[in-house]
């Protein structure tokens, strides 16, 4: 008899520890391994995304930069054909004049063009044909158009990337001529 209430005891300690442990796991929630584990899984996500983001960010204000370039060699060769001339003793003077909209015919459309590296360094740079840095990194002019006064009416025009460096080499820089 002793040993049937001790099988009876157990068989009904078994269906209390099952209803326990049911009642346990039935808890809504989460263990804090699996938080961990989800905290772990963020960030690398966000780690991969910042890697990617940065040299995209890059490209873009090179890309503004660059189409800043085309407007600008636009700009000069506009204000040649209006019969202008830019001449290599006055060229800082006839290509402010050619950018800055001074002379009727070319307007001001610089007002909307923006340097995409800081937002109070100028759009453009003039390099002299004596003293120029046009072909090589130059800190200064972080996100600025370089153009280059090589003979009367014969400029070259270039985009400044990040640190200053050419983004066009000077064979593929773009030419703003009278003719």
């Amino acid at each position: 008899m002793n040993l049937y209430l001790e099988i009876v005891n157990f068989i009904k300690n078994k269906k209390e520890r099952e209803k326990n442990a049911m009642s346990r796991k039935s808890k809504k929630g989460f263990t804090l391994i699996e938080l961990m584990v989800v905290v772990a899984i963020l960030g690398v996500l966000v780690l991969l995304s910042l890697r990617t983001y940065a040299p995209q960010k890059e490209r873009a204000c090179n890309s503004i930069v660059k189409a800043n370039a085309g407007t600008v060699q636009t700009m000069l060769v506009g204000y040649m054909g209006c019969g202008h001339d830019i001449l290599v003793a006055s060229a800082a003077a006839d290509i402010s004049a050619a950018l800055n909209g001074v002379v009727a015919e070319t307007g001001t459309p610089l007002e909307s063009m923006v340097n995409p590296y800081s937002a109070t360094a100028g759009v453009y740079h003039i390099d002299t044909a004596g003293a120029s840095d046009f072909d090589a990194a130059a800190v200064g002019h972080q996100g600025k158009v370089s153009v280059l006064c090589k003979a009367d009416n014969d400029l070259l025009v270039n985009a400044r990337g990040k640190e200053g460096e050419p983004l066009l080499d000077f064979n593929n820089a773009l030419p703003a001529n009278k003719y």
